[in-house]
């Protein structure tokens, strides 16, 4: 399997008749509007390489700019990702995969949508297993790292985690695997899925593309986002306020069928 096609697949789903009236760049997120439609990723902090993107992309299609997520810079990068969430991380798409489940539906506050993220969720089921995370996530690490035998891998490690470069011993090992959606516009996601495909993975965060693909190169569920305030959203990243984005919209998870 060539894992590098999800891109193709993804990209290639999207319409040619959505455009982008607004978006931004901010520090942690990236934010694309079109019409109704908005979409988030986080920015990838890349710079090492030039746009190949010379103009705006604003009035840009999202099949036109979900393109340049194929750029090695991370900005231009982190713009497409957002413009490919925009699309499938819109409530009806994510409805008609089931990603609204049981309390999902009524979870009105942000704390009750928060009992629903992968990291929560999950906590049975990694008890006395091998676990990777790739990404720091907030709020976990003390709860999970008493109950399984956990790893952290992170690009720019912090005491006690593993650098990235681990991947290529560690996750073979693995009996879950968290991932960040950033991985997908980092471009690391094609070879941590692959490295992860003996492991139950799990790609987490307002990053990930709920696209149903991903879990034909190896993902077995989808711990994602969707915005449903645009007005909110471009607010957080546009003035770049200290508030969660998760207050912005609700998560939508599309859980594995573990046997």
């Amino acid at each position: 399997m060539d894992y590098w096609n999800l891109y193709d697949e993804i990209i290639d789903g999207l319409p040619q008749d959505i455009y982008i009236g607004d978006y931004a760049v901010g520090r942690p997120w990236t934010y694309v509007r079109a019409g109704d439609l908005v979409g988030i990723c986080m920015t990838i902090p890349a710079y090492s390489r030039p746009r190949l993107r010379k103009e705006s992309f604003l009035g840009c299609s999202l099949r036109e700019a979900g393109e340049y997520v194929r750029s090695w810079q991370g900005q231009e990068a982190s713009i497409a990702a957002a413009a490919i969430n925009a699309f499938y991380n819109q409530p009806s798409k994510v409805e008609a995969m089931q990603g609204f489940h049981g309390e999902d539906a009524s979870a009105e506050t942000l704390d009750e949508r928060k009992k629903l993220e992968a990291f929560a969720m999950y906590t049975e089921q990694i008890r006395g297993k091998k676990v990777a995370v790739i990404g720091h996530f907030p709020n976990f690490q003390k709860k999970w790292e008493s109950i399984c035998d956990l790893s952290i891998l992170e690009m720019q490690p912090e005491w006690g985690d593993y650098p990235a470069e681990a991947a290529e011993f560690l996750l073979p090992q693995q009996d879950f695997v968290f991932m960040t959606g950033a991985t997908f516009a980092n471009k690391t996601m094609p070879r941590l899925l692959e490295l992860s495909k003996n492991a139950v993975t799990v790609l987490v965060g307002p990053s990930v593309p709920m696209h149903p693909c991903l879990f034909d190169y190896g993902a077995n569920g989808l711990s994602g986002f969707t915005a449903t305030d645009a007005a909110l959203a471009a607010d957080l990243v546009h003035f770049g306020y200290e508030t969660d984005i998760a207050s912005c919209g609700k998560m939508a998870d599309v859980l594995p069928h573990l046997n």
